[in-house]
Formats: structure tokens, C-alpha cells, sequence
């Protein structure tokens, strides 16, 4: 079975609708200025694209991390933080990717609490605590597990991946920043390509 790596819209207004919930710089935010029912480049991934292309590098990561599926956003990260500028995850980082790793290949809900609590363990300033919340956002509740399942707003997941997207560019090697950035980019599309993707088990 073919696995899907890009999120599907059902309308170009729930597209556009999704991109509203992002912090996006005015010059980005401008760049949106199309038709209202439209999108540059006609896609929620060409915008991304074509964000890239005009230097836009931080709103692009954005909005690539809402344009692919929640799995393929966090398979993003997970690669990000791997792959991070001037190193990979510490030892004291490492179980908090291995758990967000765990929820992609096998998105089960006790998978994703996994991820939360190892999250709230190392916490947020460094890619691999991002990726495993993001991991716990893509679940199917973010409420205890005693509690009825409250759904994650679907751009919550997209908001972690990003952060994750940006420290693994930046911080180790803050002066080559926007090169890795881009490679990182790269490497988002290949995953939306279909490249790139996680093994199921």
C-alpha cells in the first residue's frame, strides 16, 4: 500500500484556512495575497515551494509542515533531528526521538503519550523534544488517558514539527543556519514526493 505523505485539503478555503492559523512574516503573508480561493502555485506544498524559491526559508518550513500529513510531518522532524547541523541528539535526547520515531512506523495513541512524556523530559530546546511532541499533537487526543479523547486541532502537530525543523538548522551552527535550513526544505519535499519515507511495520 502506498503510503501518503501530503495532507488533503477538501477545499482551497480549508487550505487557506489552515496557512491563517500560522505566524507568518508580513512579507509571506503578502506573497498569500491571491485570489481568495487561491493559493500560489495552486497547492498548499507549491506554496511551500515557491516560498522557498523567494528566500522565504522560516515561513516555508511553516507552511511544508502543514502540507504534509501529520506522519509525514513527523517523519520530518524525526530525520531533522538525526540529521541536525553539528551533530545529532545527545544520549539524554536520543530516547525522546526514538519515541516519535516509534508513533510514525506505528501511529497507536500509547505511542504518542510515549512521546509527550519523553517530550516533557528533555523539553523544547532541541529538535528531538520537538518532534516527540509533535509526535503526541498528531495523536488522536491530547487529553489524559483517564479522560474522554480531546483531538488535537490539526495544525498543532505542523507548529511542533516546525520548531523542530528550525533548532536542527540552527542551533549548533547558528552562521550556517539558512544553508542547512534549506537542505532541510529539500529534504520535506522528498518526503511529500513520496522519497524518503519511513518503513511501516
Amino acid at each position: 500500500m502506498q503510503i501518503v505523505t501530503l495532507d488533503q485539503f477538501p477545499t482551497k478555503e480549508a487550505s487557506r484556512s489552515r496557512l491563517a492559523k500560522l505566524a507568518l512574516e508580513d512579507e509571506a503573508l503578502s506573497f498569500l495575497k491571491t485570489a481568495e480561493d487561491e493559493l500560489p502555485g495552486g497547492s498548499v506544498v507549491e506554496t511551500a515551494r515557491m516560498m522557498t524559491e523567494s528566500g522565504l526559508l522560516n515561513d516555508a518550513c511553516s507552511v511544508l509542515a502543514q502540507a504534509l500529513t501529520r506522519r509525514g510531518a513527523v517523519w520530518w522532524a524525526c530525520c531533522a533531528a538525526r540529521g541536525e547541523s553539528g551533530g545529532g541528539p545527545t544520549d539524554h535526547e536520543m530516547p525522546a526521538l526514538v519515541c516519535a520515531e516509534a508513533w510514525v512506523t506505528a501511529p497507536e495513541q500509547k505511542k504518542a503519550y510515549a512521546a509527550e512524556a519523553s517530550s516533557t523530559e528533555i523539553g523544547l530546546a532541541c529538535p528531538a523534544g520537538c518532534a516527540a511532541l509533535a509526535a503526541f499533537l498528531a495523536g488522536e487526543s491530547i487529553a489524559p488517558p483517564h479522560l474522554d479523547p480531546l483531538p488535537p486541532e490539526p495544525h498543532f502537530a505542523g507548529l511542533a514539527v516546525t520548531g523542530a525543523i528550525r533548532l536542527a538548522a540552527e542551533r549548533r551552527e547558528p552562521a550556517e543556519s539558512s544553508a542547512h535550513l534549506k537542505k532541510l526544505l529539500e529534504l520535506g519535499f522528498s518526503i511529500a514526493s513520496g522519497e524518503n519515507i519511513w518503513k511501516e511495520t
